[in-house]
């Protein structure tokens, strides 16, 4: 069975009028509109030395990797009337939940719709629209007399848009060495090719490659090395093959990449004597 809670018209009349109208400044009726104007932008209270920036849309963050959240706030931010830049940074309360906003600057010229880049710290989490995340303090421009190196105003135009290009190395995972797995439950075997040199510190099997009727453990913790940190589920004590010797251990199981079927981590490497 269910409790059900008293709803508001049940209530007596003097109990509604004992109510507190702000209790909470980290959460917003979600009934708000999708854009609103910069100009009526308010601090939450006489002595905040910042704006209140809340989330448009609902979201779910399931990994670690950087995400945007829109807001419904168009630029520029204008103050009495005049456009500023402003520096964006998280809330305590966001960060007590395991949302890192990450600080941002929005410059005077900017009319595009801003954007909060985040990540969550221990994923999934959830992104409710209307949820205050972040605050936007204003700052006067200091150099605004100052001939600009392009003469064009920034516009919608934003997250590097007046950068260099960055050039990133990426290595090719299916040339990595590779190890003959033979991974053995119950008397039934299977054999993968697992990726040496990887950086993991666990041992990871693709959940793609892993046996339906094999059982798997919630793990409590997290697995570091496959690009960061992941919750991932656990197998139960195996018996690995490689190389003609026999290793007890469990490993992680977790998504990875169509081309990897396994990754073998140090954890099993040291076993082998193999030097990381």
């Amino acid at each position: 069975q269910c409790l059900q809670k008293k709803s508001a018209a049940g209530k007596r009349e003097t109990e509604r009028e004992k109510q507190q109208p702000r209790s909470d400044t980290s959460s917003c009726s979600l009934q708000r509109p999708a854009i609103i104007s910069p100009d009526t932008l308010r601090p939450a209270t006489a002595g905040s030395l910042g704006l209140d920036l809340a989330a448009a849309v609902d979201m779910d963050i399931t990994n670690t990797e950087p995400v945007k959240i829109p807001t419904n706030v168009i630029g520029p931010i204008k103050i009495n009337g005049q456009a500023v830049g402003a520096l964006l940074l998280g809330r305590s309360s966001t960060t007590m939940k395991g949302l890192f906003i990450q600080p941002g600057l929005i410059d005077a010229d900017f009319e595009g719709r801003i954007q909060i880049m985040a990540y969550a710290h221990l994923p999934p989490l959830r992104i409710i629209k209307g949820q205050r995340l972040a605050q936007l303090v204003p700052l006067p421009s200091l150099i605004a007399q100052t001939t600009p190196l392009q003469p064009c105003a920034r516009g919608d135009q934003g997250f590097g848009s007046t950068g260099d290009n960055l050039a990133c190395l990426t290595l090719d995972m299916s040339k990595r060495p590779q190890l003959t797995v033979q991974i053995e439950y119950k008397n039934v075997q299977i054999t993968l090719k697992g990726l040496m040199d990887t950086g993991a510190d666990t041992t990871v099997v693709s959940s793609r490659c892993w046996p339906v009727e094999w059982p798997t453990i919630f793990a409590d913790a997290t697995i570091s090395g496959v690009g960061g940190m992941t919750i991932a589920r656990k197998s139960p004590l195996l018996t690995i093959y490689v190389e003609n010797r026999r290793i007890k251990t469990a490993v992680a199981i977790l998504e990875l990449p169509d081309t990897v079927a396994m990754l073998v981590g140090r954890d099993i490497l040291g076993q082998l004597g193999f030097r990381i």
